[in-house]
């Protein structure tokens, strides 16, 4: 019976993820890493392609490119305590910009004598083993693991990336104990974890009532807004909120955007301070935005009727965000704002069209 490190069945577990990169500041946790990586590249497998990086924090905005590209997790390595400290400020920006990355860092070996395989054997075993390194990370985080046993390393793997690329997505942090990664285990007992059985949970749409609502304010409105600084992290949505915006005469700002949300050269776009748009309006929708404008420079916003959409509307890990909303929707913006699309277009008669127009004709 075939047996292998805990380290070459945690590569054939990016592999069964569908991981392209490996982001690496790599140290003394990583040996039997390195050494699965040779065997894989003596053998001609092909691995993860591993990218050495100077710093962990190039190394974790490297990997949010990549996310930001494609909407996919990587894995970045990073050595012990420093490296997490390190990484920490970059993944405490993919944490708010809502990005998926898979950290990844060894820890200091347990045993001291060598009584296990990977045992202390320097001063910095020592001295990078502090009582938490994940409290490092952990404000920023969905996620964090310490692998107990190489025998749950594809099990472990799965659920990490299964946590990092759910609505919302964000990262994960698994440390990894040197004398685990040296670990055999036979084959056989490392099933895989395929991502069509064990991955992540995607928001979607909602069902026709709440639609009928939507649709009714939004055709009711005399000068509806809408705000929003992520919607586009879904290039559908781009599209589907101009011609929402379009269909209905929405005026549409940008507040600390992160994405392309919709064309600048829209009728619609309204810039990136919607402080004015707040002195006229009568309905607002809040999409995919964190803090859509600054409250106490805001003091009509309790005027407006306001709806939101958004992956995570409570926002979950803001202890305070005071942000009062008539309609509070969990989803993904660009189905429901087709499904909104779609109910008004059934019902829109001539006269509102003319009406719409006249409104988008009176912006210029």
């Amino acid at each position: 019976m075939s047996r292998h490190s805990t380290a070459h069945h945690f590569l054939q577990g990016l592999i069964d993820l569908g991981i392209d990169y490996i982001f690496a500041n790599l140290g003394t946790d990583h040996v039997s890493l390195i050494e699965a990586l040779a065997e894989w590249d003596r053998e001609g497998r092909k691995h993860p392609e591993v990218i050495l990086c100077p710093h962990e924090v190039v190394a974790v905005h490297m990997a949010a490119g990549y996310a930001l590209a494609t909407g996919r997790a990587q894995a970045v390595f990073v050595h012990v305590d420093a490296g997490t400290a390190n990484a920490c400020m970059a993944i405490q920006n993919l944490f708010r910009y809502r990005l998926p990355v898979m950290l990844f860092a060894g820890r200091a070996p347990f045993t001291l004598h060598g009584e296990l395989t990977g045992s202390r054997d320097t001063y910095v075993h020592f001295v990078q083993d502090p009582f938490d390194i994940a409290s490092i990370v952990r404000p920023y985080v969905k996620w964090e693991y310490s692998l107990p046993s190489g025998v749950v390393v594809k099990e472990a793997l799965a659920r990490a990336h299964a946590f990092a690329e759910s609505d919302p997505p964000g990262p994960v942090y698994m440390m990894l104990p040197r004398e685990t990664l040296a670990e055999e285990w036979d084959d056989a007992a490392m099933p895989a974890y395929p991502p069509a059985r064990y991955g992540s949970v995607q928001a979607g749409g909602i069902e026709p009532e709440r639609v009928e609502r939507i649709a009714d304010a939004l055709m009711a409105a005399e000068n509806p807004i809408a705000l929003t600084a992520y919607l586009g992290r879904k290039a559908q949505a781009v599209a589907v909120l101009e011609r929402l915006a379009q269909l209905c005469g929405i005026r549409v700002a940008e507040f600390n955007s992160i994405d392309l949300n919709i064309s600048q050269a829209s009728p619609c776009f309204a810039g990136f301070d919607p402080s004015a748009l707040l002195e006229q309006a009568d309905l607002g929708l809040l999409l995919d935005s964190d803090v859509p404008f600054v409250p106490q420079y805001a003091r009509r916003a309790d005027a407006i009727k306001w709806i939101q959409i958004d992956v995570d509307p409570l926002k979950a890990d803001f202890p305070m965000w005071g942000f009062p909303t008539d309609m509070r929707i969990q989803g993904d913006c660009a189905t429901i704002l087709y499904q909104v699309c779609e109910a008004i277009e059934a019902r829109a008669d001539d006269a509102w069209r003319r009406r719409v127009a006249a409104r988008i004709a009176s912006w210029s």
